[in-house]
Parts: C-alpha cells; structure tokens; sequence
C-alpha cells in the first residue's frame, strides 16, 4: 500500500483507540511542534529511538502516516496529522480545565449549590442553616435562586444540589428530609400600632402569608376581622421592598424576617399558639455527590456544627 493509500485509510473505518497511549500522542504534539524526532525528545525526556517507536506505534493505531521526511530532513506533517494535532488542542483545554478544576476542589471544597424561593431565602431559618453549610470543610456553599414551582426542575438539571422550602419531591428520583421551621410573626405597617376613639387597634385588614400556596395552621383573626386574606410570597416580598404600596394599619401573619423599623412594627400580642411552616430539604436521588444524604441527615438531626 502506498503513502496515499495509507492516508485516505483511517477515513474508511474508525482507528483502534483501545492501543493508543496518551504518551505517545504527547509526544506527537512535540514531533509536531518541532518537526524534528531529537528535538521533540528534549520536551518530554526522550531520546529519538524511542520517539520514532512511539509515532510508529501511532501511525499502526490510526492505519496512516504521520511524517514524512523533506527535502533538508526536516518532517512534514501529512493532512492526518495535520487535523489530529487540532482535534489535540481541544482535548489539552479540556484536559487543563479538569485539572484547574479538580485543583480548586482539593483547595476550596465541592461547590454545592442550596436553593430556595426569595421568601424562604428572607427567613432567618434559611438564613442560620446557610451560615452553617459555609462553615463546613470540604465543601463551598453557593446560593441559587429558584422558584419553589421550578425546584424539581432545578434538582433533575443539575442548577441546584440542595433545594430548601415548602416543596417536597414527589416520586421515587427525590430524596425530601423536614430542615426545620419557619416561624411566623405578626407584623403591622406602620412604625406603631394605632387605636381608634373607643380604643380598638385600627387595622386595614389581615393577611397570612403562603409559602409555595402552604399555609401555616392559623391562629384566630385579629381585630375583628372574619378571615385572613392569603398573600403569595411575591406579593409579600414586594411590600418588604416597597412598603409605601402596602395600606398602613394592614397586619400581615408572615415569616420572621428582617424588617425595616421605620416602615413596620412586630406586633408585641403574638398568637397564644406559635406559628409556623414545615421546611423541607431535597435533593435527586442520583446525584453524584456521594456525601448528601449523610450532609441531608445532619440537616434534619441539627448536627451540623
């Protein structure tokens, strides 16, 4: 067979991957770069016997010839190699991004990505149990907005490792393990509560907030009222941000959270019974991480410091 032939043959059938040596194609790149064996051999510590036996080896594995020698002895590199040597660039990025990346795993920990809806996220329950993951070795704890009705979305295309709120997976593919409580206050806008001429505290009206459409089990409504009004937790968030939209007097049953003193008031008269939601945290099944559902079990023991 002659060197066309040779060349044209690795495109009729695939080459024998299971006999290359990633070495060896090491040491093609250096062949290639230098266009000479002996001098390839001072890149990589060898001498140029062993060169040429590796790029033999080579041109048997893919069926074609890599080199041939010019008129002045330098090696011309054939259309194969040609094409090889940038198919190699491509693996040597990938390569030295995985090594970058596993070097800033063994120096920073596994990045581990903790969902929530932004009411959960205000609460001072996520808030405690998200200080506690970044304290721990080994892994870096990062926060990921996700809305409550996108976690198992979230979970299943890898934008979140942990999901913490309301939502709890259904289905064999989810792991869910209670996280704790969220507890609820009573909160007024306006900087104090204000009464009326016959001493009634006046009030707008009264709302409980849900989280992910569930609601806590709630206490009798406040001034006179007949019911609570349910308020999502866009709506709730929005007055947090915006509390000159919300009526002043209005009383809000809503997760502790850090509130603005000049625009609301913590209602001293809390409920006879304490109020609160069940959070859940969630995880896939089949995650790769193999330290979640130890890391899970913590979460739900409260034994994580």
């Amino acid at each position: 067979m002659n060197d066309s032939a040779k060349q044209i043959g690795p495109l009729a059938g695939d080459p024998k991957l299971d006999s290359i040596d990633f070495r060896h194609l090491t040491a093609f790149q250096e062949v290639y770069q230098e266009k000479n064996y002996a001098s390839a051999g001072h890149g990589i510590f060898g001498n140029r016997k062993s060169i040429v036996r590796m790029m033999q080896n080579l041109e048997r594995s893919f069926d074609c010839i890599l080199f041939t020698e010019g008129l002045r002895g330098e090696l011309v590199p054939s259309a194969f190699a040609e094409r090889l040597f940038n198919d190699l660039r491509f693996l040597n990025a990938a390569r030295h991004r995985m090594k970058d990346h596993i070097g800033g795993i063994h120096e920073n920990g596994r990045v581990l990505h903790v969902g929530s809806s932004a009411a959960v996220f205000r609460t001072l329950e996520f808030r405690t149990l998200f200080r506690q993951l970044q304290s721990l070795d080994g892994i870096r704890a990062c926060y990921t907005p996700i809305d409550s009705a996108d976690a198992g979305k979230a979970l299943v295309s890898g934008h979140c490792d942990l999901f913490v709120g309301c939502w709890s997976g259904k289905g064999s593919r989810f792991v869910t393990r209670e996280a704790g409580e969220v507890s609820y206050r009573l909160y007024q806008r306006g900087a104090k509560i204000t009464a009326n001429e016959t001493g009634e505290n006046i009030t707008v009206k009264a709302c409980v907030v849900s989280l992910y459409n569930k609601l806590p089990v709630l206490p009798p409504v406040p001034g006179g009222h007949r019911s609570w009004e349910t308020l999502g937790e866009s709506q709730w968030l929005y007055w947090l941000n915006h509390p000159e939209e919300c009526l002043e007097g209005t009383l809000i049953l809503g997760p502790e959270v850090q509130i603005d003193p000049e625009w609301w008031h913590a209602v001293e008269s809390q409920p006879v019974t304490p109020v609160s939601q069940t959070l859940h945290v969630s995880f896939l099944r089949q995650h790769a991480y193999e330290f979640l559902p130890a890391l899970v079990e913590k979460i739900r023991n409260k034994t994580l410091l």
